[in-house]
């Protein structure tokens, strides 16, 4: 259910991500042309909206990705139902979302093999 929530959620809002990600990615990069060009302001205000639909398209890739990933997860769930069986993590292309502390919180925990041992699950 976690993953299929943050698929559902990242799919839906791909059009705000694909504004909000390309207008933040694409300064950040128009900013990097400028300082790598040594040059002034309006290599970055010229470069900006290149940089701003190369980053609204990737955004918009990670959205539809999301929404191809979510009926997967039907098949996810019935792979953790055995408690032997593997782990599923969300997708790794957004960090930082409520999906990713929930799951880090828990995370299933595992047996070292050479001490038997309980340990955390590692990312």
């Amino acid at each position: 259910m976690n993953r299929a929530g943050k698929d559902l959620m990242l799919g839906v809002g791909t059009p705000v991500l694909m504004v909000y990600g390309g207008a933040t990615d694409g300064y950040t990069t128009s900013q990097n042309v400028r300082n790598g060009m040594e040059s002034g302001a309006a290599v970055q205000v010229l470069s900006f909206p290149f940089t701003f639909f190369y980053h609204a398209v990737e955004h918009g890739l990670y959205g539809v990705a999301h929404l191809i990933d979510l009926p997967m997860c039907l098949f996810y769930g019935a792979a953790e139902i055995n408690p032997s069986g593997p782990e599923v993590k969300p997708l790794d292309i957004y960090h930082g979302t409520w999906f990713d502390t929930w799951y880090e919180n828990h995370a299933k925990k595992g047996t070292d093999a050479e001490s038997g041992e309980m340990v955390p699950a590692g990312k």
